[in-house]
């Protein structure tokens, strides 16, 4: 009979370095980012991405500590779950910005993008979020109840699984909105758009390239199950998650939008 005290939550022997390097460096973005939407351009509207990244920050703070506690299903689950989550509010950030551009950057006559207007696009592309949100965070809290394992947790999975797929689905739609402004603004830009409106952009489509490519990794994974290769060999976690979503946020550290679209309150003069 196998000792007791030989079991564990992981499926691989999880690296506690970069568990605590990962906490520290996403500590980073958080601060900025929440520093410039909440002090520097009061962009209420974009503290969902603020949202996001302090899910990350405590994520892989838990996941610190389940490393080195691989019986303790409460952290492992919990720190799953936050991280699984946060991209769906990085996403967010992503979706409130297309109609932004779109009205400031492209004349009144061409605010309708595959025949959707500008106006709806942004509450089209949320309620899908918020839909992805209410699926996976269902998926996720159900698995977490029974440490990911059993058949229960592989109902709850499933469910997880079709939350991602419905936030694949809205997220190569947005992308392929987001193609079809970007060959609009080529040739059409009015007179008055924003300077640095395109560093907007250039933000939006690497945190939405890259939420895709992460969401894509996510529904292989859970797909494979515990037998699978991504859920047994930690680099795949690291490189499609950890690295993919640090960048994700960190463009918008980089280009905030609220600096050359202008925030809730406060506008930058250009």
């Amino acid at each position: 009979m196998a000792d007791n005290n030989d079991w564990s939550v992981w499926l691989y022997e999880p690296s506690l370095a970069l568990a605590i390097i990962a906490t520290a460096v996403y500590t980073i973005p958080f601060l900025w980012i929440t520093y410039l939407t909440i002090f520097k351009y009061r962009a209420w509207y974009f503290i969902c991405v603020s949202i996001g990244g302090i899910f990350e920050v405590v994520g892989y703070a838990l996941r610190s500590y389940s490393t080195q506690n691989h019986q303790d299903i409460g952290s492992f689950a919990t720190s799953t779950s936050l991280i699984v989550l946060a991209p769906i509010f990085v996403a967010a950030g992503n979706y409130l910005l297309i109609g932004r551009l779109i009205r400031a950057v492209l004349p009144p006559s061409h605010h309708r993008v595959l025949k959707v207007p500008a106006r709806l696009l942004t509450r089209i592309f949320v309620s899908f979020d918020v839909v992805c949100f209410l699926v996976q965070s269902s998926g996720s809290s159900l698995a977490s109840a029974y440490g990911w394992v059993g058949p229960t947790a592989d109902i709850a999975i499933n469910i997880l699984l079709a939350g991602l797929a419905l936030q694949v689905l809205a997220f190569s739609t947005y992308l392929c909105i987001l193609t079809r402004f970007y060959y609009l603004s080529r040739s059409m830009v009015v007179a008055n758009a924003p300077l640095g409106w395109s560093k907007v952009l250039k933000a939006v489509c690497i945190s939405s390239s890259l939420i895709l490519i992460r969401c894509i990794y996510r529904m292989i994974e859970f797909a494979e199950g515990t037998d699978g290769y991504t859920m047994t060999h930690e680099w795949v976690f690291w490189v499609f998650e950890g690295i993919t979503m640090l960048i994700a946020i960190s463009a918008f550290c980089i280009w905030y939008p609220s600096k050359y679209l202008g925030g809730s309150v406060v506008k930058e003069a250009q």
